[in-house]
């Protein structure tokens, strides 16, 4: 029953990590789509109603939403879900664990599962949003080219393939995809879109927008992706400078959150007796018991407090 109890403990710790992750991805994708909202409207407003009514308003004014299922998430981290990656997510934790459980106990085995799933989770969301900031830095490069090259006389979709050839990874892999649609029949816009989804990157999402306008009802498009590029280096600017001056909040925070589960961890593998002393005792159990989840409430504190600045 004890090693039962434990890993419905673990479950329930891994589901609690997994759905704090779904409610930071959905209030990000929020304050993307606030801070995009009055783009979009001007981009409805300058076509007098008549945009509101075609595929390319109804595109617009869907809700941004990105897919999460596992490839998804795996292809935004640059992940290949090869036997590799199976084996070292899921078989060395498992070995791991099973050492753990022979040379120590049934507690550190769990523990052991559960540090692993989360750090497993973390790793995956470092690489996502490492891999988003280096592609949502790179495209206003990528969208000036493309004026400089409708500048000089080139439509929309050679300037798109001229210009995505000199793009460095990962954009590169988001361009590619897009040009391997394009390619087999679906228009520009709607490639950009799709692989927009793919990659969970807003901005992206934009310059389709842009893209889709140009390709149906001309204009001058040139000034729109360049001031739209203007606006995302303006964005970002503004985006290293809070995260530079918010940057020791965010070091506290960490070590605040972290520290007890450390502290734990190492109390845990080093002096497992006492952890189990005060789990069988019925006081002990219930200090373990509000111990963690004051720390679950720490910790979710701690990461708003760090959000808001």
């Amino acid at each position: 029953m004890l090693v039962q109890g434990l890993i419905i403990g673990g479950l329930a710790l891994l589901l609690l990590a997994a759905a704090l992750w779904l409610w930071q991805r959905g209030t990000r994708n929020q304050a993307q789509a606030q801070l995009s909202s009055h783009v979009e409207q001007a981009l409805r407003q300058r076509q007098a109603g008549s945009l509101a009514d075609g595929p390319v308003g109804a595109a617009v004014a869907r809700q941004w939403r990105g897919d999460g299922d596992l490839s998804s998430v795996l292809l935004r981290a640059g992940i290949n879900g090869g036997p590799g990656f199976v084996l070292l997510a899921i078989g060395l934790p498992l070995l791991l664990a099973l050492l753990a459980w022979l040379l120590i106990g049934a507690v550190a085995a769990v523990g052991i599962l559960i540090l692993s799933g989360v750090l497993l989770s973390f790793s995956i969301w470092w690489r996502i949003e490492k891999r988003r900031k280096r592609m949502v830095a790179q495209l206003p490069g990528f969208l000036e080219g493309m004026v400089r090259l409708i500048t000089i006389g080139n439509s929309m979709g050679a300037a798109f393939q001229s210009s995505a050839a000199n793009v460095e990874m990962p954009l590169r892999e988001a361009l590619d995809r897009v040009a391997a649609l394009s390619r087999s029949g679906k228009d520009l816009d709607e490639a950009m879109r799709q692989v927009a989804r793919q990659f969970d990157l807003h901005e992206f999402y934009l310059a389709a927008s842009v893209v889709g306008v140009a390709l149906r009802f001309g204009g001058r498009s040139d000034q729109v992706l360049e001031r739209l590029a203007a606006f995302m280096r303006d964005l970002e600017q503004a985006r290293m400078e809070m995260t530079a001056m918010s940057a020791e909040l965010r070091l506290s925070a960490w070590i605040l959150g972290l520290l007890p589960i450390a502290l734990a961890s190492f109390i845990l593998f080093m002096n497992n007796d006492l952890f189990m002393n005060m789990w069988e005792d019925p006081l002990g159990f219930k200090m373990l018991i509000g111990a963690a989840v004051m720390q679950t409430v720490g910790v979710f504190w701690l990461y708003r407090l760090a959000k808001s600045v």
